[in-house]
């Protein structure tokens, strides 16, 4: 999976938690929070549904590091690298 497979997944998962996002309005390199109505309950899901969506594990850790776009993009394409490594 590539980049723009992961992260056209990840804007999917983020339309589905959060409907009044727009996600051809998502700036990459922004916090979520900071575009949108994007709360810690909302956050949880995107984390939750990363898990079940690519079949990796998201430690309560790795949560700031899904903050924005990029930064889910690069998380999940270094789990599902390590996973296939």
């Amino acid at each position: 999976m590539d980049t723009n497979e992961i992260r056209a997944k990840l804007l999917s998962l983020l339309a589905a938690i959060a409907p009044d996002i727009e996600p051809q309005t998502v700036d990459p390199a922004r916090e979520l929070r900071d575009q949108f109505d994007f709360d810690s309950m909302d956050a949880l899901h995107f984390a939750t549904a990363m898990s079940e969506a690519f079949g990796i594990e998201v430690a309560e850790t790795d949560y700031p590091r899904l903050a924005s776009l990029r930064g889910a993009a690069e998380f999940v394409a270094g789990k599902l690298a390590a996973k296939h490594a």
